[in-house]
């Protein structure tokens, strides 16, 4: 794989994004979240491609009263920043 940054998107309720932010604390440099959603309802974690199938273990094995799906997965490409941007503010930066 030719990129540096993997990014899995994962919907779960509000409520329960900081339950889930607390548990990757405890996995040191699994990845990092963000939430670029104003609703809340999705975060990003941004991983390393080596790591990668470590991520989705994790994701895995996280208890049930958690409602994780994952929505989806891409590459960071250095074209993308400005797509992203645009996406997510809705105008260009």
């Amino acid at each position: 794989m030719d990129h540096d940054v993997v990014i899995v998107e994962v919907s779960l309720p509000p409520a329960e994004a900081v339950l889930l932010q607390s548990l990757l604390q405890g996995e040191d440099g699994l990845a990092t979240i963000r939430c670029m959603d104003p609703e809340k309802k999705r975060q990003q974690f941004w991983t390393t491609p080596q790591q990668l199938d470590d991520l989705y273990r994790w994701l895995d094995s996280l208890p049930n009263i958690l409602h994780v799906e994952v929505t989806g997965e891409w590459c960071w490409q250095d074209n993308s920043r400005e797509e992203l941007w645009i996406g997510e503010q809705g105008e260009n930066r």
